[in-house]
């Protein structure tokens, strides 16, 4: 594993298979609003009740691009840093309390049943909590996507609530929102995922 840190731009983060930095504008392609739209994708993301179009997507990562404090929204790349395939987003920084949320989409049709998912997010914890100094993250999910939940539990978070019946899921119905939480302390980084520990981290 590999951490250059960019401050106040997100760092580049190298896993054995990965890399996970900022988006940029030049990197939002035709095929990267297709899977923001594609039902197969975002019927478990808050995206699906408004049509994404390029220029909505470029407004959204300009914004992240411009406030990297607040939040920070990672895109997770194959091919050698090459392909978009999906994000990891901290929406909301606590920095008082040392805490923040992480949600994650894994959207290329060509990258699925990889793992990718559970490595970009294990990628994304141990930056938080090795270099942001963090001390608790949680995920929030739809009860039902077990997609999130299996991705979620392999990197250590455990169920810590349920908001009962606050959701409307793709179908219409109603469903508990999950939530779930990971300490610090708890967290164990794995090397078969990241690589090699501990990571090399610089700073430019």
């Amino acid at each position: 594993m590999e951490i250059t840190l960019r401050e106040p731009a997100l760092p580049i983060i190298r896993t054995r298979r990965l890399v996970i930095r900022d988006i940029e504008v030049k990197d939002i392609s035709p095929e990267y609003v297709a899977w923001l739209n594609n039902p197969d994708v975002n019927k478990y993301l808050e995206v699906r009740f408004v049509e994404q179009t390029r220029q909505r997507v470029e407004d959204y990562i300009r914004a992240k691009l411009n406030d990297t404090i607040s939040g920070k929204h990672f895109g997770v790349y194959d091919n050698e840093g090459k392909r978009l395939v999906g994000t990891v987003t901290l929406p909301s920084i606590k920095w008082k309390h040392l805490s923040a949320d992480i949600s994650f989409v894994l959207g290329h049709p060509d990258a699925s049943g990889k793992g990718y998912a559970t490595e970009a997010v294990h990628a994304v914890t141990y930056y938080c909590f090795n270099c942001c100094g963090f001390k608790k993250l949680w995920a929030g999910y739809y009860d039902g996507h077990t997609g999130s939940a299996k991705v979620l539990a392999k990197n250590g978070f455990r169920e810590e609530g349920r908001l009962i019946k606050e959701l409307i899921n793709y179908e219409g119905k109603r469903v508990d929102h999950v939530l779930v939480g990971l300490l610090a302390d708890d967290f164990v980084p794995d090397e078969k995922l990241l690589g090699p520990l501990p990571p090399k981290i610089s700073k430019i």
